[in-house]
């Protein structure tokens, strides 16, 4: 069992754990224990860590981490808020089959949600860090009966399901930016960088888009990194397909995964969002606020824009002014809401994309 601060940093360990707390594991693993788990299911756990109250906690299998899988288990304390308790063990072959049917179930559920009208659209605000005034809106999508979409998106990600709810989402956003024609009312949707990687889909998404009469510059394509961009080249030329038509692109999560700065360097993006395990408290995180002050700062003579994400207290706000980020986004500025009208003009099933 390993104990980690806010950002995953180890801090304590019993049992055969200890050795990740000795002095020279930097060298090893950076003494972080998001660093024990395999990149498919870093975006999960950092998603997930937050939305615990103290003293809960969550449990999943992670089929694909080295040694053929491993449970992990997390429990936030009671005492201190900012810290978590990790048990990480060793899966047996018969879990990891149990595991790989858990994938293929929640599959299922995913395509029979969507199918079934069970996919929604929650829209929360993006606002100008200085003055709080609303540049945009995010759509989420959301599952009715669901308590949380993280699961079922990466369970469409992993069973080639995701292009799908991608059309869905953009589709729906460019009719309903259509129907609205008010120069300041703009939406952002994401997409999984799978699709990114699909010259075919983002040809789709271009001719989706294209069908709709609006200032494309009212559109912006958020890239999640929830999925790992690994043909860098398709992805840029796709980057260059979407703002060939005139939407934004943006890079999700900057900062969440490994490959953060390769993807900035290689895409020619409009912007990006700082992951939200930046504005963790300062006396634990003096490096990654000192990172997002300067790549804020190479953001502002790129032109390229920056958000940050998480804002949940004033606190949080004047750190980002003091970073030089321009947008913010969090339940500081409120929390993502239900548009029952998101998909009154665009497809909201798979039926409808096909």
């Amino acid at each position: 069992m390993v104990t980690t601060d806010a950002s995953g940093r180890i801090i304590d360990a019993e049992g055969d754990a200890v050795l990740l707390h000795h002095p020279s594991s930097d060298r090893l693993i950076g003494r972080n224990a998001v660093d024990l788990i395999s990149g498919a299911e870093n975006s999960r756990l950092r998603e997930e860590l937050w939305s615990l109250g103290p003293g809960r906690r969550l449990s999943w299998e992670d089929t694909s981490s080295i040694e053929g899988g491993r449970r992990i288990l997390a429990q936030r304390s009671l005492s201190a808020a900012n810290c978590f308790n990790f048990i990480i063990s060793r899966m047996p072959a018969s879990s990891r089959i149990r595991a790989e049917r858990a994938d293929e179930l929640m599959a299922e559920r995913f395509r029979d949600a969507v199918m079934n009208g069970r996919l929604m659209a929650a829209r929360q605000p993006v606002v100008e860090t200085q003055t709080g005034t609303i540049s945009h809106y995010e759509v989420l999508a959301r599952f009715n009966g669901e308590d949380s979409p993280v699961s079922m998106i990466m369970a469409a990600e992993k069973s080639g399901q995701i292009a799908h709810l991608d059309y869905i989402m953009v589709t729906a956003a460019a009719a309903q930016l259509a129907a609205r024609p008010e120069p300041d009312y703009r939406l952002a949707v994401n997409i999984s960088g799978e699709s990114l990687q699909r010259l075919d889909v983002i040809r789709e998404l271009c001719a989706a888009i294209s069908g709709h009469t609006f200032e494309r510059s009212r559109l912006i394509i958020e890239v999640t990194e929830s999925a790992q961009i690994s043909d860098i080249e398709t992805a840029a030329r796709a980057v260059n397909l979407l703002r060939t038509i005139g939407v934004g692109v943006s890079l999700d999560d900057f900062g969440a995964g490994s490959a953060s700065f390769g993807y900035l360097r290689a895409l020619n993006v409009d912007g990006l969002k700082f992951d939200g395990s930046f504005l963790e408290p300062s006396e634990t995180n003096r490096r990654g606020l000192a990172l997002m002050r300067s790549v804020a700062r190479m953001c502002a003579e790129l032109g390229i824009s920056s958000v940050g994400e998480r804002i949940e207290t004033e606190s949080d706000r004047r750190l980002l002014l003091e970073a030089g980020v321009m947008y913010a986004q969090g339940y500081f500025y409120g929390r993502p809401v239900i548009d029952d009208t998101f998909f009154a003009r665009g497809p909201r099933t798979l039926r409808s994309a096909a």
